[in-house]
């Protein structure tokens, strides 16, 4: 999905959002003049009609709008295609449309990389962009208002360039809503972009306040934005930050806000303790893009993705995540008899409806504890590391470090730290896609999967995008 066609066609998506509101307009159709001449003071006049804007953004992300895109985008793309670039799922039909990720051979043509996933991305930058400019030169909105919508369009800019250098390394950084300026843009290298993520996410702590906006944890509060400059720190390997802003979820919020769920079942529902942000699907569906994604509509039929069998393999007995967020079914398909295990941290795969059980989890504490027990690991606080990674333990039913190996070395706990991560946040945003490029394993780990070479750890540059800018190289490998 070409960039220049990104910024003219989707651009301003929240805006056709809001005009549609104020109008009372049911179809596209009606809007009286083209999205390219809404005028700003009318889409940001006020308060109420720029929050409209800002979570517009939030069902953007989950990537279905119904206004311009029906595209999986964070709703499901991310978690297939890098739990299958991964070693977390492996697809049952080589005809799947996300083959391509499994076998590490991503085209530079492929579908789901330049639309769902690049092409996603950038539109949710772009608008989150138009927000930044239009919300900074409005005269109708306060400045609390200011303040609060500059956090969350910041914070949301933020989380999709961290998955954009993360999945695709050096990319342009587009900071304006000109697409005249953003359709020739070279490549930025992600230290760049690492410096705006953080003055992002800062701009996003210091501006939040603790409480959820609504009676849902589905706009970013404060603690959100600390968690996810907990998790940059992390990947820039900054031990010290990253353990002062995971603790400022963990102990400072304390259970006064998060706590651990001691019944997984109840993890991923919308009445979660645990959550500290979740995407919810626009429209009425109740299901969301994972459960359907994952969870066979009919009983007798294979999942379409199956859990590896290392993974599988990699949960301690007696593991309450290994049989609350794995099923495994025994099919007889083609006169042959076999086991299929499945992600099933999410349970509903269909069904409409107006009061949602399950919503995406973007963010949630048990990531924030295994932050910090990395970071502690990192600088030596032993003691510390093991006791937050026996918070994830216990709940999950299995033997504490404490009691088994309470004189583990920095070097044992680390191995620890990625083992917990493995189990607990697989099929999750591409947490262990990215744990194994971060931390230099992935060529180790994944040596053995279908044509794996170093090159593969980055996903190449759309091909549209290539032909039409002269200024953009393609990632190595991929000529």
């Amino acid at each position: 999905m070409n960039l220049n066609n990104i910024y003219k066609k989707n651009g301003l998506i929240a805006l056709v959002i809001i005009l549609l509101t104020v109008s009372g307009c049911t179809k596209f159709v009606d809007v009286p003049s083209p999205i390219d001449q809404i005028p700003s003071d009318l889409a940001f006049g006020s308060d109420t009609k720029a929050a409209s804007a800002v979570r517009a953004l939030y069902g953007i992300m989950v990537g279905s709008t119904g206004v311009f895109t029906t595209t999986l985008a964070y709703s499901g793309a991310v978690q297939i295609s890098m739990g299958l670039s991964a070693d977390e799922i492996m697809n049952t039909s080589v005809t799947n449309v996300f083959n391509e990720f499994y076998t590490n051979s991503i085209s530079a043509a492929n579908g789901k990389s330049s639309g769902d996933i690049w092409g996603s991305i950038y539109n949710l930058i772009f608008n989150a962009n138009s927000i930044i400019e239009n919300v900074e030169k409005s005269t109708g909105i306060t400045a609390a208002g200011k303040k609060q919508f500059l956090a969350e369009a910041k914070f949301i800019r933020a989380a999709n360039y961290f998955y954009l250098i993360n999945i695709y390394g050096d990319v342009p950084m587009p900071l304006t809503s000109d697409y005249r300026t953003n359709a020739n843009l070279p490549k930025v290298g992600k230290e760049v972009i690492y410096n705006l993520i953080l003055d992002d996410l800062k701009y996003a702590v210091a501006n939040l306040g603790p409480a959820y906006l609504g009676t849902q944890r589905l706009r970013a509060n404060k603690y959100a934005a600390n968690a996810l400059l907990a998790r940059v720190y992390l990947y820039k390997e900054d031990w010290v930050n990253a353990e002062i802003q995971a603790s400022e979820v963990i102990d400072v919020a304390g259970k006064t806000v998060y706590d651990m769920e001691t019944d997984l079942k109840k993890t991923f529902l919308t009445s979660s303790k645990e959550v500290i942000l979740q995407l919810q699907q626009p429209g009425s569906n109740l299901y969301t893009y994972d459960g359907f994604n994952f969870v066979p509509s009919i009983a007798t039929n294979a999942p379409q993705y199956q859990i590896t069998d290392k993974l599988f393999q990699s949960f301690e007995t007696g593991d309450l995540r290994k049989t609350e967020w794995i099923k495994t079914v025994t099919l007889t398909i083609g006169g042959v008899t076999k086991n299929y295990s499945y992600p099933y941290k999410y349970k509903l795969n269909g069904g409409t409806g107006t009061t949602r059980t399950e919503s995406n989890v973007f963010l949630r504490l048990s990531e924030v504890y295994l932050i910090r027990a990395e970071a502690r690991a990192h600088q030596n606080k032993l003691s510390d590391a093991i006791s937050d990674l026996d918070v994830i333990r216990k709940r999950s039913g299995i033997s504490l470090i404490s009691v088994t190996k309470p004189n583990a070395t920095q070097s044992e706990l680390l191995d620890l730290t990625a083992h917990e991560r493995f189990v607990e946040l697989f099929i999750e945003y591409g947490h262990r896609w990215m744990d194994l490029k971060r931390t230099g394993t992935a060529d180790e780990v994944l040596k053995d999967k279908p044509n794996w070479r170093p090159e593969a750890k980055l996903y190449p540059i759309p091909l549209d995008d290539i032909n039409k800018n002269p200024f953009l190289k393609q990632s190595p490998g991929y000529n």
